[in-house]
């Protein structure tokens, strides 16, 4: 699948159980972007049990490796193994943390406390060790981050540079380097003026 064509429609039901065999994915809703996701995984297990419409799109950030599974063959499949079944139930409650850790990253303090929630989560999942910190291949432009934490991309932007300045963060078009908190504490500057929290 190419790069920016949905895996998955919002408001569209799907036949078929998409798997994201390898690859980068995002998540979005509106104007909104949940998740970035990185195969193999599943998008969203909880597709798999019905086929309502999708309350979210899931669009290829890169080339991606693509399987539709037929929903009635991975269910029976699923349910005729009890290993499957417990697997799958563990997916849909990690679907369903990671849904509720987001919340306060859209609405939860200042602007520059969710986007370092933000990064924080980013970097514990798809990072890798480099320096003091980590390095995220995850092609995310400002604007992208700042539908992430619900702001606007001057904000984001701004907030971007000045951690670039204090050389908490390193960023190119491939990615992504975020430094660890222990390396940020190290020469944290004097707290900041809360931001308000501006309308997208």
């Amino acid at each position: 699948m190419e790069r920016d064509r949905p895996l998955i429609s919002e408001g569209e039901a799907n036949a078929g159980v998409p798997v994201l065999l390898q690859g980068l994915v995002k998540v979005t809703q509106g104007r909104i972007l949940v998740d970035v996701l990185r195969g193999p995984t599943l998008p969203l297990p909880s597709l798999t049990i019905d086929a309502a419409p999708s309350p979210v799109a899931v669009v290829a950030m890169r080339t991606c490796d693509v399987a539709v599974v037929d929903r009635a063959i991975l269910l029976a499949a699923i349910h005729a193994n009890a290993g499957a079944s417990q697997r799958f139930g563990e997916a849909l409650a990690k679907e369903s943390r990671g849904y509720l850790r987001r919340v306060p990253e859209l609405v939860g303090g200042s602007v520059e406390e969710r986007l370092m929630s933000l990064l924080d989560r980013l970097s514990e999942r798809h990072g890798s060790p480099l320096d003091d910190g980590r390095y995220l291949p995850l092609p995310l432009r400002r604007c992208d981050l700042a539908m992430m934490v619900h702001a606007t991309t001057e904000t984001v932007s701004r907030t971007l540079a000045e951690w670039e300045r204090r050389g908490w963060l390193r960023s190119n078009r491939s990615g992504l380097w975020w430094g660890s908190r222990r390396q940020r504490e190290s020469n944290l500057p004097p707290p900041a003026r809360k931001s308000e929290r501006p309308e997208v």
